[in-house]
This record gives C-alpha cells, structure tokens and sequence, in this order.
C-alpha cells in the first residue's frame, strides 16, 4: 500500500513537469525555441504559485506546467494563487509578451501588501 502511494505521489510531481509542443513540426533545439513556464498546479503549500493556463488560445492541462514556443509575440493567460490561510485567493493574468529562441521564461507574481493579492503577474529571463 505504501509503495502504491509513493509511486501516485511521484507521479503528481513528475506530471507538473510537462512540457508542450506550440508548434508545428518536428521538435526543435532548445536554442531555436523560448520556454515558457510557470509553477506545478500542484504544490507543497507555497504561499504564492503561478499556473500556466494558456498560450496563444490553447489551453493547458493540470500536468503541463511549461511550453516551447516559437520566437514572437504570444499572449500568456496565468493563474496566480495566494494560499494563506485566512485569504485563499485566485486572480487571472493576461500578458503580451515578445519571447526570443534560447531563452527560458518564468511567470513571476507580484504581490500586495500583506500578501494579500496578486498585482501583475511577468514573465522573467531565467539563467540555466
């Protein structure tokens, strides 16, 4: 019984590590892509986590936390959580980005005071 549960546990953990093909054709380097991530649906308690929810109108499943896109514009819908105890909020984020090949993007949240909501939510250069 416990084996069962570390494998559906390991399981959860991998699935939020999903990448997505937002193009056509055969998959590309990582140099001729951008990649777009944001936070495991699931989590250990953060306090604030940002979903990838969808990109350029294709929506993403509960498994698939980032994308390789081609480089351009695209528009990024993102849920950004705040799961403090006395204040479980949701906020959704639209956001017009310009993304290059080789580059890996994170949504990142910005916060009010208090952590009490989510302001903006961007996307950020991440170094490998």
């Amino acid at each position: 019984m416990k084996l069962r549960l570390a494998v559906l546990a390991l399981t959860a953990v991998c699935s939020g590590c999903a990448t997505v093909q937002l193009y056509d054709g055969p998959r590309l380097s990582s140099t001729e892509v951008a990649r777009i991530s944001g936070d495991p649906s699931i989590t250990a308690g953060l306090p604030v986590t940002v979903v990838l929810r969808e990109v350029d109108g294709v929506a993403l499943n509960v498994g698939q936390a980032s994308v390789e896109v081609l480089p351009g514009k695209h528009r990024v819908l993102a849920d950004c959580r705040i799961s403090e105890a006395d204040n479980k909020r949701t906020s959704r984020h639209s956001i017009d980005a310009e993304v290059s090949a080789g580059r890996h993007y994170k949504l990142v949240a910005e916060t009010g005071p208090g952590l009490r909501e989510c302001t903006q939510v961007t996307l950020q250069t991440v170094d490998f």
